[in-house]
């Protein structure tokens, strides 16, 4: 009996991105061609200004495409509208920024837990399933601490928490050890390749930080908005 072929998780073909304003037009990719696969953990690697970014928010449907066209699972995001993207985005994708992004109000508890939350899951399962998820991260006694009263590292934690909360196919990173020092970083990235391996999540990880982008199991570089080199961690 012949295996069955896996297919890949992401798929993107000649996808575009062009900004206008009054004065110029910028095209910040161009003609980008890419095949993510199941569980992959992907740095896409590039200098400021690169269009590693845009790329990243291309493929989690934050900004359309100029032109071409994405597929996530097989749907084409691409062609979807803002209301069925948003219902895509919290059933299939989690989020993890450089700025952390975590509600300043709300404990990081409650942080973690807001995408259950938004998905219908009663208080008391989701605040349990975040403790559970904090407790793993070793960040038990921080239940009730609000942002502000984390360090960068802690907080970063509890934003990889919320991004996997809801055990999302594929989690999108920008720039998730940016603001941290080195060994914070480093702890970062080890959380980032634990989820891939173990949980069987797609990582897609956009960096600047070479010393970081060894970790995944593919390098993607990106230069003037094209795809200009690909390695793994083996060569």
């Amino acid at each position: 009996m012949e295996n069955k072929k896996v297919e890949p998780i992401i798929v993107a073909r000649n996808l575009t991105k062009i900004y206008k304003t009054q004065k110029i037009r910028l095209k910040a990719l161009a003609s980008v061609d890419l095949d993510i696969m199941p569980g992959e953990f992907v740095a896409i690697v590039g200098t400021s200004g690169s269009g590693k970014s845009t790329l990243l928010s291309l493929l989690a449907g934050l900004e359309s495409p100029s032109a071409g066209r994405i597929a996530i699972k097989g749907r084409g995001i691409h062609r979807m509208s803002e209301e069925q993207l948003v219902s895509f985005r919290l059933m299939h994708t989690g989020f993890v920024f450089q700025s952390f992004n975590l509600f300043e109000v709300l404990t990081a508890q409650e942080n973690v837990a807001f995408p259950l939350m938004a998905q219908g899951i009663g208080r008391e399962e989701r605040m349990e399933r975040a403790r559970e998820l904090l407790t793993l991260f070793d960040l038990q006694k921080h239940l009730h601490h609000k942002p502000g009263e984390l360090s960068g590292g802690q907080q970063q934690r509890v934003s990889i928490a919320r991004a996997i909360i809801s055990n999302p196919d594929i989690v999108f990173a920008d720039e998730p050890t940016g603001n941290l020092d080195s060994h914070t970083a480093d702890q970062i990235i080890e959380i980032l390749k634990d989820i891939s391996i173990n949980q069987g999540t797609t990582i897609l990880m956009v960096t600047h930080d070479m010393q970081r982008a060894v970790h995944a199991d593919r390098i993607i570089y990106i230069e003037d908005g094209r795809i200009v080199d690909r390695e793994d961690d083996e060569l």
